[in-house]
């Protein structure tokens, strides 16, 4: 059940998507969720979806990692689509939500996956610098948020080694009907997110320990320069929520 979940971890090769400079990849990812939340036409969509699959093969992942997120999001899938089906939604406006759902996941399946804690931080701090002005606490923010994903891994770990307990005492979630899953599940939340927060305070203690500053000036081992690919994929990210914009302001 959870080693299905993906989001979160970081998948270590040589590939275009993975020397991409962070900071170019967070700016993608907003243009892409905006221009996905703004299309409303099927054949625009279907350019955002080539879009995204195109990164996900320019980052040379498994296959198997986009098939495990995708099983997950089946069970949603089939009920809006019950539900759009019900309400009397035209078939163009229920593809282009099924398609700007799975773009989403996919993309930030992508970068997470082909970004580093340390540059996800980075990436994150330098395109929430602008709401420094108003006095917003931009690196604790961005230091929150990358902490946050990088925790989903091992809340996954910690639920599966439960599950296995579990079933070592008789309780086994995979081999269970319904109610039995239902009781399996009830019995995992509690204690997973109780060990979860004993790992948090044993990085909150070490950090204390290293005499971490969030507020201090840092510097980088690895300085991440614009390339040429860089430009070009943010080029045709910007292009493509410029056409939309361009036809909403036409129409």
């Amino acid at each position: 059940m959870l080693n299905n979940i993906v989001i979160g971890s970081y998948y270590p090769v040589k590939s275009k998507i993975h020397f991409m400079n962070p900071v170019n990849k967070m700016l993608c990812t907003i243009l892409f969720i905006v221009t996905s939340f703004l299309c409303k036409d099927p054949k625009i969509m279907l350019l955002l979806t080539f879009l995204c699959v195109l990164m996900a093969e320019l980052g040379h992942l498994p296959k198997s990692i986009y098939f495990k997120t995708f099983k997950n999001l089946r069970l949603l899938i089939v009920l809006l689509a019950i539900l759009y089906y019900f309400m009397g939604v035209d078939l163009d406006t229920v593809i282009c939500v099924i398609l700007r759902l799975l773009n989403i996941v996919l993309y930030t399946t992508v970068l997470t996956l082909t970004t580093a804690p340390t540059e996800l931080t980075y990436g994150l701090q330098k395109v929430l610098g602008i709401f420094k002005i108003v006095g917003l606490p931009v690196n604790k923010m961005a230091l929150s948020l990358s902490l946050a994903l990088r925790f989903i891994p091992t809340i996954i770990d910690q639920g599966n080694k439960i599950l296995k307990s579990q079933a070592s005492r008789g309780i086994d979630y995979y081999a269970s009907r319904f109610g039995g899953k239902v009781m399996a599940i009830k019995s995992m939340i509690i204690p997973m997110f109780i060990l979860t927060i004993r790992r948090a305070d044993i990085l909150s203690e070490s950090m204390q320990f290293r005499l971490y500053d969030i507020n201090a000036k840092r510097t980088n081992f690895k300085v991440s320069k614009i390339s040429f690919f860089d430009i070009f994929i943010f080029v045709i990210h910007a292009g493509i929520l410029g056409v939309i914009i361009a036809r909403m302001v036409i129409k």
